[in-house]
């Protein structure tokens, strides 16, 4: 199968120069987490992320958040070189570019989910035991948003779920919920100088620098007023072909791995069941 059958043709790409600012309202609006960023000659730069604004809200102009060093194919290239490349560069998504390097098409693991994964039966036949992870960070549910938004960055993730008191699963927040309650506001900031000699320390004892920085903030809320309660869920004997039947039909990227009574086990995202592809 070929990258072109699967590809979105003609994204939305941003045209440098620009600002996060402008980055952040394409986010909202087209509710993506990601566009292809191309120069004054429409060539491709790199990918700008909603993660890497997240990560750098003192950063105002988008070409210093591109990141430049992104998995790259052509439309006539095999399918499996494309799923290669986004799982040894831990990319969900690979850019179509033409000869001259053009961008014209996008291809993300929920192309491949959507138009091949969920439509393959043969996939019936295999679980998902081998592909989720276990390994997973989560958060409680009266922790602050900040705090929350630290812990998904740690984790890598898209999305963390969410526990209460008693461990059990409550809800899920992804990055998008945590977008939409941001704002970049300008602080002032102080820090301490160190004295040049010994004659500086007799005019103050305590020499500060001021200086107004940039910074993302989030309400003053716990994550339980923003998750999403209505979690689906998956268990480790599910196929694949039911998973990627789920994750299209409720548009979502990944599901908790429950077993017994709801003992939350890990997450099965759609990242993991693309190496299906690889196996077969």
């Amino acid at each position: 199968m070929r990258v072109k059958t699967l590809m979105t043709p003609d994204p939305v790409v941003i045209k440098l120069p620009a600002t996060r600012d402008y980055a952040i309202e394409l986010f909202k609006t087209h509710k993506v987490r990601s566009f292809p960023v191309v120069n004054r000659e429409d060539k491709l730069v790199g990918i700008i992320s909603i993660k890497r604004v997240l990560l750098h809200p003192d950063e105002d102009q988008l070409a210093m958040l591109v990141k430049r060093n992104v998995p790259i194919v052509r439309p006539n290239d095999d399918l499996k070189k494309a799923v290669r490349q986004m799982l040894e560069m831990d990319y969900r998504r690979v850019v179509v570019v033409d000869e001259e390097d053009r961008v014209v098409g996008i291809l993300t693991v929920g192309d491949i989910v959507r138009r091949h994964l969920a439509k393959n039966e043969k996939l019936k036949e295999i679980t998902i035991a081998d592909y989720y992870q276990k390994n997973v960070g989560v958060v409680w549910r009266g922790t602050p948003l900040k705090a929350a938004l630290k812990a998904l960055l740690l984790c890598n993730a898209m999305a963390i779920p969410v526990i209460d008191d008693d461990g059990n699963l409550v809800g899920m927040v992804d990055e998008t919920d945590l977008l939409k309650d941001s704002e970049v506001v300008r602080v002032m900031k102080q820090t301490a100088l160190a004295a040049s000699s010994e004659e500086d320390w007799i005019l103050e004892s305590n020499p500060t620098l001021l200086f107004e920085k940039a910074e993302l903030q989030l309400p003053k809320k716990p994550v339980e007023e923003i998750m999403n309660r209505e979690v689906l869920v998956a268990t480790p004997h599910m196929s694949v072909y039911d998973v990627a039947q789920k994750m299209v039909q409720y548009h979502i990227e990944q599901l908790p791995v429950i077993k017994g009574e709801g003992e939350l086990v890990g997450i099965v995202r759609d990242m993991d069941i693309i190496r299906v592809i690889l196996k077969k």
